[in-house]
């Protein structure tokens, strides 16, 4: 477990049930029409070895597509309208108003991490699937890596790199497996934690969003 050593001047947050209720992936599926559950069974399956990522992404596109091809103008409206928990707008105002760099960091799709951005006026984003149209705008492949842990580091050094600021100057927030290795690297607050693992590597646990405030204010 890592704790601060000064007063941070970043903060690294994750998006996914950290300030949404639900994942973003259950809301697409659901809001395209189709099934949550087939889509969480057939990851399961995937994380199980039992078929592979080829054949996941066969089947989630025929239920995405269920009725008819989807246009990126309709992910984009899906995207906008998926709910942020009430306490995240306070929360990321604040931040920002306190003068913290934010930086959005997530496992999610792209479009939606970079939907927030723009919504919060957030300059330092990444998610990880990235969606792929043909020449008429219709959502065709999606390009997702397995190892998100990785790709978190990656796009974390690229933050760094880009802004200049040292690993001793960042705090993350996050909720899942994926952020064990960013915990690993700076103090980590878990938010209503789902991972044992994580929980083992965070500076703190909170349950509602605006404890963090109170907590960074704590750090002398």
């Amino acid at each position: 477990m890592l704790v601060p050593k000064q007063k941070p001047k970043a903060i690294i947050t994750d998006v996914d049930s950290t300030l949404t209720e639900r994942t973003t992936w259950y809301e697409l599926t659901e809001r395209l029409g189709g099934s949550s559950y087939a889509h969480a069974d057939l990851f399961a399956k995937f994380l199980r070895g039992e078929i592979s990522f080829h054949q996941v992404k066969k089947d989630l596109f025929k239920i995405w597509n269920a009725n008819g091809p989807v246009h990126r103008d309709k992910l984009i409206e899906i995207f906008e309208n998926i709910p942020l928990r009430g306490e995240a707008f306070s929360l990321i105002n604040q931040l920002q108003e306190d003068g913290y760099t934010l930086c959005l960091i997530s496992g999610s799709i792209d479009m939606f991490v970079t939907q927030i951005a723009k919504k919060f006026k957030i300059n330092h984003h990444y998610g990880n699937s990235i969606f792929h149209f043909d020449e008429d705008g219709y959502w065709v492949e999606l390009d997702y890596s397995q190892d998100e842990e990785l790709l978190k580091m990656e796009q974390f050094n690229d933050f760094l790199e880009k802004t200049g600021f040292k690993e001793d100057e960042c705090i993350a927030i996050g909720d899942g497996d994926n952020d064990r290795k960013m915990f690993g690297r700076v103090p980590g607050i878990i938010v209503n934690p789902k991972s044992d693992h994580l929980k083992e590597l965070a500076w703190q646990e909170v349950k509602f969003l605006p404890r963090v405030l109170q907590l960074l204010e704590s750090i002398q």
